[in-house]
């Protein structure tokens, strides 16, 4: 299988799928999309030592559907302004870490739009991939991927026949997964 081909043709589908959702239903979704991304582990922390802001879930969750992201935004734009990735000292995230900062980028963002939404569903793609191949277990990893791919396509049927959906239905689904670190 082409794999970049697949992938490409899948983002396609979710720009499409995603351009007439409703802001509510952003909103949902990416507060679903969160429950994959906390369990990478470290979410909070991580945060805190790239952005200097300390989370609660619970809150984020809250502000999320209220939209009340304004604060979050400005952190994450102080916190770029002071990085100097030419700095003798600069060391690059983790790919991990980077996957949770662009996820809570992503998911503290306007929700008029839904690209930040479809750069979430794509990020949980990039993290599996990633898993596929560091782990010692590819093939476990790549089972995992095809099967979300699957499942971003069912969640997009949802919405065109306007279904609703848990906004647990990340957590759920990747709750029996280790996501150890590489």
């Amino acid at each position: 299988m082409d794999i970049v081909k697949q992938i490409n043709q899948h983002t396609n589908r979710l720009i499409d799928g995603l351009l007439s959702s409703s802001v509510e239903q952003r909103k949902s979704l990416t507060i679903a999309i969160l429950g994959f991304y906390f369990q990478l582990g470290n979410f909070e922390n991580i945060v805190y030592q790239y952005i200097q802001m300390r989370i609660k879930k619970k809150q984020l969750i809250t502000d999320i559907k209220n939209g009340n992201v304004k604060n979050y935004q400005e952190a994450i734009e102080k916190s770029n302004a002071l990085v100097d990735i030419y700095a003798d000292n600069y060391e690059e995230p983790e790919p991990i870490a980077l996957f949770i900062l662009d996820a809570f980028a992503g998911a503290t963002s306007d929700m008029k739009f839904s690209t930040n939404l479809v750069n979430l569903f794509v990020g949980i793609i990039d993290t599996l991939d990633y898993y596929e191949n560091f782990s010692d277990r590819p093939t476990y990893w790549n089972n995992l991927l095809e099967e979300e791919l699957e499942f971003q396509n069912e969640i997009l049927r949802q919405l065109t026949r306007g279904s609703s959906f848990t906004i647990l239905i990340y957590q759920n689904r990747y709750a029996g997964v280790t996501f150890e670190q590489l």
